[in-house]
């Protein structure tokens, strides 16, 4: 049996070769919307793997979209931002579920991008992440038929998240807005 870890990634990667031919331009215009649209303020990536009872979730934003901006906390007002932010992350209903009971395993949140966390990473300039992920055991993770997202209402700057999911059945994506955070998954 595949661990989740592998369905996300065989995920991320069937994802990636349906959008390699878009990649592959020789015009250095179309290479630099490419990257741009990779990063698009408003918009932000959420992936969930279901493999038996286990779901893993992973999010992935914009710094701006979480805190209000994309370099290192510089200020107390920007420390307290990013803490509430990451408090926000870590809520327990941030995702809720049909079908079947799933209960929050283990959380992991990445703002090293935007303040420090103990430990040295690569300091880039420009462009920053956010990103989350989350290990959910479910019940009866077959029965699983939808999640509902509360992100946006949690971080009103994400506008658009764009959602895939893989289950042992199908796989799927389609894009969620404020007014429709529900993701069917069967």
């Amino acid at each position: 049996m595949l661990k989740p870890y592998c369905l996300i990634v065989a995920l991320l990667v069937s994802s990636m070769l349906i959008a390699a031919p878009q990649l592959h331009s020789n015009n250095s215009d179309k290479q630099s919307e490419s990257a741009q649209q990779s990063h698009l303020h408003g918009t932000a990536q959420l992936t969930l793997a279901l493999e038996g009872n286990a779901l893993e979730i992973s999010f992935e934003s914009p710094a701006a979209n979480i805190v209000g901006f994309e370099h290192k906390a510089t200020d107390e007002k920007q420390i307290k931002v990013v803490k509430q932010a990451k408090q926000k992350l870590q809520a327990a209903d941030l995702f809720s579920f049909s079908g079947s009971d799933c209960s929050l395993k283990k959380t992991e949140i990445d703002m090293s991008s935007v303040i420090e966390e103990g430990h040295q990473h690569n300091d880039r300039e420009g462009h920053s992440e956010i990103s989350a992920n989350y290990r959910y055991e479910c019940s009866t993770g077959e029965k699983l038929e939808t999640v509902s997202v509360n992100l946006m209402s949690r971080f009103p700057a994400v506008k658009t998240l764009e959602v895939r999911w893989l289950t042992y059945r199908q796989q799927g994506a389609t894009k969620l807005k404020a007014q429709s955070h529900l993701i069917r998954i069967r």
